[in-house]
């Protein structure tokens, strides 16, 4: 999709789904906590047939803290996980995510977006190197990036982890300059071959800085491939980056931008862009955009008068 069309559905389309957006969420806001606990209760007394795509990964983490639904939203992530994402059709198998959780993230809804996005991550990959695995900051200053294995027995314990993990009290942006190099230091330490190199990195946060700002994203990324080519892996090795700013849901209007080939920056989030993200394996450009924007059923009968 050219810029100029994308801006110009945005404005037509998009900015009036948006101030319809403002109006709708108020109302489900207040009604989706005592449907979703009704379902899982249903669920937890055997009397409802657990489906496997009822619920997105950030509403089962936030009702696996529940003391009364717990275990029902445990065994909703393992239907979730098995039916859906893993086997052949695994779009996540050789996925990576960065978890950036800052103190800026007041949000419970926004902690457990970044958490759940982390672990579904993490769960779906199939290298060794890399399956259960998530990448954080470190808690000093320099801000270093970690590779951490996730430890727990059940969701919420994982969960737990995470959020100590991955929380940090410096919201100054991740240099992804450093997490590339990490991904290469670990792929080189343990001989993997180029077809076992991670083709996709998710960084979640909730920071506006990103990737050593004062470096153009064309630079820093041909950079980056150049090294990976040094090491072996071919002039294709580098992953494809997607920066997912989740914070930014004031205006409920999604944006995304493409500043150089295999570098995608996302802004906002809503269910059908979550949704998005999950079906196409963590693929998102502007077409998918307008696709989650018109998605719901209520959408269709809204015409857009000048």
């Amino acid at each position: 999709m050219r810029i100029e069309e994308w801006e110009r559905l945005r404005k037509e389309f998009l900015e009036p789904l948006t101030e319809y957006s403002r109006q709708r969420m108020r109302l489900y806001l207040n009604q989706m906590p005592c449907v979703i606990k009704k379902y899982l209760e249903e669920v937890k007394a055997g009397g409802s047939i657990i489906k496997s795509d009822t619920l997105l990964p950030h509403y089962i983490i936030r009702y696996v803290k529940d003391k009364d639904v717990g275990e029902a939203a445990e065994i909703q992530w393992k239907e979730m996980m098995e039916n859906i994402y893993q086997g052949e059709e695994n779009k996540f198998k050789n996925c990576l995510a960065v978890c950036n959780i800052t103190y800026a993230m007041s949000a419970a809804s926004i902690t457990e977006l970044a958490a759940s996005l982390g672990i579904l991550v993490s769960e779906l990959s199939e290298e060794p190197a890399w399956k259960g695995k998530v990448i954080t900051l470190g808690p000093l200053r320099d801000k270093l990036p970690l590779l951490h294995s996730i430890q727990g027995s059940d969701l919420k314990s994982r969960y737990d982890f995470v959020i100590r993990a991955c929380s940090n009290s410096y919201s100054q942006g991740v240099d992804f300059d450093q997490v590339c190099d990490l991904i290469l230091e670990v792929a080189v330490n343990n001989n993997l071959k180029a077809e076992q190199m991670i083709k996709k990195v998710f960084l979640f946060t909730d920071s506006v800085r990103f990737g050593g700002c004062s470096t153009s994203w064309k630079t820093l990324y041909e950079a980056k491939r150049s090294k990976f080519k040094e090491q072996g892996y071919g002039d294709d090795a580098m992953p494809h980056i997607l920066f997912w700013n989740i914070w930014d849901i004031a205006g409920f209007m999604h944006r995304v931008e493409e500043p150089h080939p295999g570098v995608t920056l996302l802004r906002g989030n809503s269910n059908t862009l979550i949704k998005s993200f999950l079906d196409n394996g963590g693929e998102i450009s502007r077409h998918q955009i307008m696709e989650a924007a018109i998605a719901n059923k209520e959408y269709q009968t809204l015409s857009v008068v000048d």
